[in-house]
């Protein structure tokens, strides 16, 4: 992530998303996470594959680059769970994940050629669970 873009991130307080991308079989994935990263500042791919599966790369994006590079939109919900004593579903307080408004279009932007997927890695560690919108 650019230090521009991160401190920006950071200054205003953003959670962070955790996601996934498994590169397409023709593709060097090393050549593609490079070229993502260089992109977009407010976006970054860890540059070592991920669980020892060459195609695939853990990250962290901002939801506004997601949007930007994707058109793909998140929005914070509660975290919800089940209240063994009343037995309904409630939320826990203060708690929140990411909910996917629309799906990514990988079509959208030039680095989405080399994707085959694109996926959110719940729950992050770089979100803190902190609500934001």
């Amino acid at each position: 992530m650019g230090v521009i873009g991160l401190q920006a991130v950071l200054d205003r307080g953003a959670p962070l998303i955790d996601i996934t991308i498994t590169f397409r079989d023709e593709v060097d994935a090393a050549v593609a996470t490079e070229r993502i990263n260089l992109t977009i500042d407010d976006f970054n791919l860890h540059a070592h594959p991920w669980h020892q599966q060459q195609q695939l790369r853990a990250g962290t994006a901002t939801k506004e680059a997601l949007e930007r590079l994707f058109g793909w939109r998140l929005k914070r919900v509660p975290l919800p769970r089940y209240d063994e004593e009343t037995g309904r579903w409630d939320h826990f307080p203060d708690s929140y994940l990411w909910a996917e408004v629309n799906t990514p279009d990988l079509a959208r932007s030039e680095v989405g050629s080399f994707i085959e997927s694109i996926g959110l890695s719940q729950p992050g560690q770089d979100d803190v669970g902190q609500w934001w919108e």
